[in-house]
């Protein structure tokens, strides 16, 4: 018994040792991909296209269908990915070979060695997909292998059988220099994600929870529903957030197991299904109470409840906190900010620094009141009274309107000296205000 318990002490030792190896080999001390490119107006619609297209084509009754990616849309996705995590650089490059795919990762390590490097090569392929050898770092692997790590880690840590359920959907890639195009053969039951199904992602997403108690989160709803009975549909945001955030702070302290994170996070996702839209629902579980009369109060204070008086407001705020409910606050910034470039096109309503605003209050507003029990329970007092004006600064000053060309001329790019600044000046009129003031990344 002993000579086995040192043997295999042995061995975790060695695997710890190699495993360590591989890391260190993995990691370098620069980044090989320079991220060449930005969001932008162009970018935007470019990567709107694309989402539209692939939503389009999941919804198709059949399941023998293709979706094809050009160069342009790739860029797109590049650009909004870096925009939403920074410390990503990426690119993707189509030839008549295949695609070349790189990625930089700058991890946050305290050495200088902390950025890992990731090239992959997809070749055209009749039969599958078809990877070609992987670099991560100073290491590199075959396709295959890679395939098998990721086979490996999907099997034990996601579902058995799951990834390769996935990889066998792809029947064949096609690709050159303008376009990439993946033939598939969509397993509907795999992909399924509507209410009342049993789908693994449906049962995935209430065996793990992810975003809190669907019971408690019901029971917001519940009571968000009774009280929206009493109010004026030109009501304020804050009034609702008042009630639900009084009720948070009243159940935290009926008992220690009732935590204000928790309180908070089912507070406001009950928030974001009452006034955001049902498709929310799918992420929790079931808490919509589907009485016509409920509905028809609720759909008209979808509509009406403002924000500094303005209803499109209201929607900005709600929105960035499920985007940081369901994320983080770099991704809800940097789509606040695609939503913004996709209105300066032709037929849009421009650019506006007062939507892109309240974006970034209803992103940190989320991010706040679930960071600790401490900030949660600070801000059930602040939240339990807040004012319209204490949600959202004035927006005096802050361009609206803004179409491609006046924006290019005015601001240049998200990178620009003048675009920085304004967004300097919109996180200093939030952090004037005493709940974001609580906590800030």
């Amino acid at each position: 018994m002993k000579v086995f318990i040192k043997s295999f002490a042995v061995v975790i030792c060695v695997l710890f040792i190699t495993g360590m190896a591989l890391v260190y080999l993995a990691l370098q001390s620069h980044q090989s991909t320079v991220q060449l490119n930005q969001i932008n107006a162009a970018s935007a619609k470019h990567s709107q296209q694309l989402a539209q297209r692939i939503v389009s084509t999941l919804k198709q009754k059949n399941t023998v269908t293709s979706i094809r990616i050009n160069q342009q849309e790739a860029n797109g996705l590049t650009a909004l990915l870096h925009r939403a995590f920074p410390r990503v650089n990426a690119d993707v490059r189509l030839s008549k070979y295949g695609a070349a795919v790189e990625a930089s990762f700058e991890l946050p390590l305290p050495s200088m060695i902390k950025f890992l490097n990731v090239n992959a090569y997809i070749s055209p392929s009749k039969s599958g997909l078809l990877l070609e050898e992987v670099s991560l770092g100073g290491l590199k692997v075959s396709g295959e292998f890679f395939i098998s790590l990721v086979r490996f880690a999907a099997d034990n840590f996601l579902k058995e059988q799951l990834f390769d359920d996935a990889l066998a959907m792809i029947k064949a890639v096609d690709i050159n220099e303008e376009r990439l195009i993946a033939h598939l053969s969509l397993d509907k039951n795999l992909l399924a994600m509507q209410k009342n199904d049993t789908s693994f992602l449906i049962k995935m997403r209430d065996d793990l929870a992810l975003f809190g108690n669907v019971d408690t989160i019901a029971f917001y709803y519940q009571s968000l529903s009774d009280f929206a009975r009493l109010q004026d549909k030109n009501s304020s945001i804050a009034v609702f957030i008042r009630h639900v955030f009084d009720l948070a702070k009243t159940r935290s302290g009926i008992s220690q197991d009732y935590l204000a994170v928790k309180e908070n996070q089912a507070a406001i996702t009950a928030l974001i299904i009452y006034f955001g839209a049902d498709r929310f629902e799918l992420m929790v579980g079931d808490v919509i109470i589907r009485e016509k009369e409920q509905l028809v109060i609720r759909n008209r204070l979808r509509k009406h409840v403002s924000l500094q008086n303005r209803p499109d407001l209201q929607k900005h705020f709600i929105y960035s906190m499920a985007l940081q409910l369901f994320s983080s606050h770099g991704a809800s910034d940097a789509i606040g900010e695609f939503k913004e470039f996709l209105d300066t096109n032709k037929g849009g309503s421009g650019f506006s620094f007062a939507d892109l605003q309240a974006d970034r209050a209803g992103t940190r507003l989320a991010m706040i009141v679930t960071k600790s029990e401490q900030h949660a329970q600070r801000a059930q007092q602040l939240l339990a009274k807040v004012t319209d004006a204490e949600l959202l600064p004035s927006i005096e000053g802050l361009h609206e309107g803004l179409n491609e060309e006046s924006f290019d001329k005015k601001y240049k790019n998200v990178l620009s000296k003048d675009y920085q600044q304004t967004l300097a000046e919109i996180d200093k009129r939030l952090k004037n205000l005493p709940v974001y003031q609580l906590g800030w990344e």
